[in-house]
């Protein structure tokens, strides 16, 4: 199997519910050479070396707004995990990104029966 192949599998197992855009980055050489030595200390293609960092750099909002306590819930228990730095795609990833969808969908479905989020 190829690593091309490998890679495009993972990262469907890993965000099989995002659509992945593929586009061309410029990175300076020394920067791409850490990025590489962290991404091998840490099991994970460039590609999804560079998505943890982003990620962690910039992450999803969250409405702080919400008054619905299910969803405030589930939105502070998926903070608590991603505390820790679960491994993109490990169990504990996932129990945190399906906790922030249901609290979306909560918060969502509150605002169409005419509650305030």
């Amino acid at each position: 199997m190829s690593i091309s192949l490998r890679t495009n599998i993972v990262h469907h197992g890993i965000m099989k519910d995002e659509a992945l855009v593929q586009f061309k980055l410029l990175l300076p050489a020394a920067l791409k050479k850490r990025l590489e030595t962290h991404a091998t200390l840490n099991r994970r293609s460039l590609s999804q070396e560079i998505v943890v960092a982003l990620e962690d750099k910039y992450p999803a909002t969250e409405p702080d707004a919400t008054s619905d306590p299910a969803a405030r819930l589930l939105f502070w228990l998926a903070k608590r995990i991603r505390r820790r730095n679960p491994k993109p795609g490990s169990p504990r990833d996932k129990q945190a990104a399906l906790y922030e969808r249901i609290a979306g969908d909560i918060a969502e479905r509150m605002k169409d029966i005419g509650e305030k989020p």
